[in-house]
């Protein structure tokens, strides 16, 4: 192990104790900005990749990093420890980098079909703003549930059409299978997605099934 991998690991094991403590309601405020410092360049120069060819990729990455450390730690007493916290965070940065940078290149309206896409609403009264948060949260929430499914073909075929983007087409060829049996294995995947998300938050299931 080179210094660089030594330095990054002594980092993330710092990290994930600090997450634990934060976790255990056992901690000061110092714990707190301590693990802030460590996370800020990491997380920024991962969400950065997402938007370096942006013309304003600075104020972009920015925007999407501040989003992503306010949802880890509105999250963190409840961070499930049985997986590692860079496991964790990078998949929220991932989440809301991709959300942000589709709400800037995108302008259509995406019709609330599925718990992968995220939402836009047009109506800007302050009722809607309130639920696109709440919706934006729960689509935040699904993308990171999407990473911890059983492995699966399911799954690696559902994070190629969500997370990759990629078209059925294009799944069809990489796993040398039909295009029906890609849409079928889509939809089962999604199904235990949103079972996954059901079981981890009871609480939300009377607006799950009002929004999908």
């Amino acid at each position: 192990m080179n210094a660089y991998d030594e330095i990054n690991k002594q980092l993330n094991d710092e990290m994930q104790a600090l997450a634990e403590k934060i976790n255990s309601k056992n901690y000061t405020e110092k714990d707190r900005n301590r693990l802030a410092s460590i996370m800020y360049p990491k997380l920024k120069f991962f969400i950065w990749k997402f938007f370096k060819d942006q013309p304003e990729s600075s104020i972009e990455t920015e925007e999407a990093l501040h989003n992503t450390l306010f949802k880890i730690f509105k999250g963190l007493e409840s961070y499930n420890h049985e997986y590692r916290f860079t496991t964790w965070i990078y998949t929220i940065a991932r989440n809301e980098a991709l959300l942000h940078k589709h709400k800037i290149t995108s302008q259509i309206t995406v019709k609330l079909d599925s718990l992968t896409h995220p939402p836009i609403i047009e109506d800007n009264s302050s009722s809607n703003l309130e639920r696109e948060e709440y919706l934006n949260t729960l689509f935040s929430m699904t993308h990171s549930e999407m990473f911890f499914l059983p492995e699966c073909i399911e799954k690696d075929i559902l994070i190629d059409k969500e997370i990759n983007q990629m078209r059925g087409n294009d799944i069809a060829e990489k796993y040398d299978m039909n295009l029906n049996t890609v849409k079928t294995k889509i939809r089962k995947a999604r199904k235990m997605l949103r079972d996954r998300v059901l079981e981890n938050n009871p609480h939300m299931r009377e607006q799950i099934n009002e929004y999908f």
